[in-house]
């Protein structure tokens, strides 16, 4: 189980290197090609559900680096994200989230902030009149 000084310190680790890849507008390393199959079994793994949307910057045994961009008014597919990670949001986020049991909320952030999020399936809607770009440090150490 990860403590809050661990957790304080993968996202320190992984806003330095989100922070890289905002800059450059691409990966600092790109992932091993297109997968044909979704990872670890997921079948709602972001990227084969909803490819327009979620893209695997870097994966490697030790992290899983997906940035999504959802336009203005636009939604996002049914996802599965298994392990908890680190969100860095780019972007202002306001969003109706509707999770697998039907429970939908609305969440409003400022972009730079960084948590640490939860394994989840859920689906999201950008309610605002902007571009809502996050990315998302899966970390497989803890699963």
């Amino acid at each position: 189980m990860a403590t809050g000084s661990s957790v304080k310190t993968l996202a320190a680790m992984a806003t330095g290197i989100l922070h890289g890849l905002a800059l450059a507008g691409r990966p600092l390393v790109q992932a091993q090609g297109p997968r044909a199959t979704a990872p670890d079994n997921n079948p709602l793994a972001p990227e084969i559900v909803d490819p327009e949307h979620y893209k695997v910057e870097i994966d490697n045994e030790y992290v899983r680096v997906i940035r999504c961009k959802i336009p203005a008014r636009d939604k996002v597919k049914m996802n599965h994200h298994p392990v908890g990670s680190v969100i860095v949001l780019l972007e202002d986020q306001n969003l109706k989230q509707t999770d697998a049991d039907g429970t939908v909320r609305e969440v409003h952030n400022k972009s730079k902030r960084v948590s640490w999020g939860m394994p989840a399936t859920h689906m999201g809607e950008n309610i605002s009149d902007q571009l809502y770009e996050y990315v998302r440090v899966d970390v497989k150490a803890a699963r």
